[in-house]
C-alpha cells in the first residue's frame, strides 16, 4: 500500500476516482482508494469530489425498515394477480347474472386446458376467496403504515 501511495500520479488517482464515480470498483477497491486518497497529498477537483462523495456515503445509514427490492416486486406481482382475479370475478359475475338462453354456450380455459362450467365456477370462487384474503392483508398493512405515520408525526410535533 505504501508503494502504491508513493508511485500514484495525479492521472492515476483521477482515473481511479472516475472508476469509483462510475461504480466500477469493488467494495474492497473502494476502501483501498479511500485510504489512498486520505493519505496522499495529490489534489484536483475530481479527487476532492470523490473524497466528498465517500464522506457522504460513509455518513448514510440505512434504517432497518427499508425493505429489499424483491418485496416490492412481490407486491407488484400481488397487485397484478389481484387485478386479474378482479377481472375474472367480473366476467364470472357477468356470465352468472346475464340472461343466457339455453342455446348459448360458455367455454372456459384454465392454463390452456378446457374446463367445464362447474370447475370454472369452483376456480372462480377459490380466486374470489384468495382476493378477499389479499385485500384484508392489504388493509392490515395499510392500517399499520398509517399508525406508523401518525406515531412519527406525533413524535415530531413534541
Amino acid at each position: 500500500m505504501k508503494q502504491a501511495k508513493e508511485q500514484l500520479t495525479i492521472e492515476e488517482a483521477e482515473r481511479l476516482c472516475q472508476l469509483y464515480m462510475d461504480c466500477q470498483l469493488s467494495v474492497l477497491e473502494e476502501t483501498e482508494l479511500e485510504y489512498l486518497l486520505s493519505q496522499t497529498e495529490l489534489d484536483s477537483p475530481m479527487i476532492q469530489n470523490t473524497k466528498e462523495l465517500m464522506a457522504i456515503s460513509r455518513s448514510v445509514r440505512f434504517s432497518e425498515s427499508v425493505k429489499p427490492q424483491r418485496n416490492r416486486r412481490l407486491l407488484k406481482w400481488d397487485l397484478c394477480t389481484a387485478a386479474c382475479i378482479a377481472i375474472l370475478l367480473g366476467c364470472v359475475t357477468f356470465l352468472r347474472n346475464s340472461h343466457i338462453t339455453d342455446d348459448a354456450e360458455c367455454i372456459v380455459f384454465v392454463e390452456g386446458h378446457q374446463v367445464n362450467s362447474e370447475q370454472a365456477l369452483k376456480i372462480a370462487e377459490a380466486d374470489v376467496a384468495k382476493m378477499e384474503q389479499f385485500m384484508q392483508t392489504v388493509a392490515i398493512q395499510r392500517s399499520a403504515e398509517e399508525a406508523k405515520v401518525k406515531h412519527f408525526i406525533n413524535t415530531i410535533q413534541r
